[in-house]
């Protein structure tokens, strides 16, 4: 599961959980970025299967502020123009948004605070990765024994990509009941070439709760990962090809790509 959060595609990856009461949201952001002043903020979700600007506001002198009211808690795309920043899950209270060169952030309510956590710990976990690179690389012009090498850093990212598992299915699995945990989910599957059943989302699954089985996403993905399977074992005749995982969402060159990744939204704006 190691490149699944961090492959662009061409999924549009919003999730959207009904909440029992209205929710209110306020949204006020700074932003340093060069080239941002002027332009058109836009908050895009998602609304009867299509992908629709929510909210939208200009950037004035740094400044900007989004309110509303929704009948459902979401999490939704920060937009400068058409190109996606950051997620930001619209609830009840006063959501502060940071953008800057050093990071791209969104605090404030409990939600958006817990997702801003998982993505800084992710972030931690992404330059690891990273740092067995560049010890190849340096190994490689020592002159070290790479058979050696490779061995020992083979052992250390097989040790990361199991941490990384275990970061992704426990706070999938603490967020069962509210919008990140399919939120999470979807980013986690996004980059399978089809609806697929894998151990973690097997050991995930027998918890979840109802909650997390009944959101779109979920019995969508969950349905037709089934399905392939027992076209795979040939349980099932094919009626046709294996359907794409990006056939489960709104797509196409109208469509907007997806926000980034947590290990992209620790990257400065270009």
């Amino acid at each position: 599961m190691k490149n699944t959060l961090l492959t662009n595609s061409l999924l549009v990856l919003l999730t959207v959980l009904t909440a029992a009461s209205c929710t209110k949201y306020n949204i006020s952001g700074t932003s340093s970025l060069e080239g941002v002043d002027g332009h058109m903020l836009y908050l895009k979700g998602i609304s009867n299967d299509e992908i629709v600007n929510l909210d939208s506001c200009e950037v004035v002198h740094g400044k900007f502020k989004f309110s509303g009211s929704l009948d459902s808690i979401q999490v939704v795309t920060l937009c400068i123009d058409n190109d996606p920043i950051l997620p930001v899950v619209l609830e009840d209270g006063e959501v502060i948004v940071e953008l800057n060169e050093q990071r791209q952030q969104c605090k404030g309510t409990p939600l958006n605070d817990t997702l801003s956590a998982f993505n800084k710990r992710y972030e931690i976990l992404m330059q690891q990765f990273d740092d067995l690179t560049h010890q190849q690389s340096q190994a490689i012009m020592n002159g070290d024994d790479m058979d050696a090498v490779n061995q020992r850093l083979a052992e250390m990212e097989h040790k990361l990509v199991e941490e990384e598992d275990r970061m992704i299915s426990t706070f999938i699995s603490e967020n069962f009941n509210n919008c990140l945990g399919p939120y999470v989910f979807q980013l986690a599957t996004s980059a399978y070439p089809y609806p697929m059943l894998t151990p973690w989302i097997d050991a995930l699954m027998t918890k979840a709760t109802d909650t997390f089985k009944n959101s779109p996403y979920i019995k969508e993905y969950m349905s037709m990962a089934k399905q392939n399977q027992d076209i795979m074992t040939g349980v099932a005749e094919p009626q046709q090809q294996l359907p794409p995982a990006t056939g489960m969402l709104p797509q196409g060159p109208d469509k907007m790509p997806p926000p980034p990744t947590p290990n992209e939204l620790a990257k400065p704006m270009e």
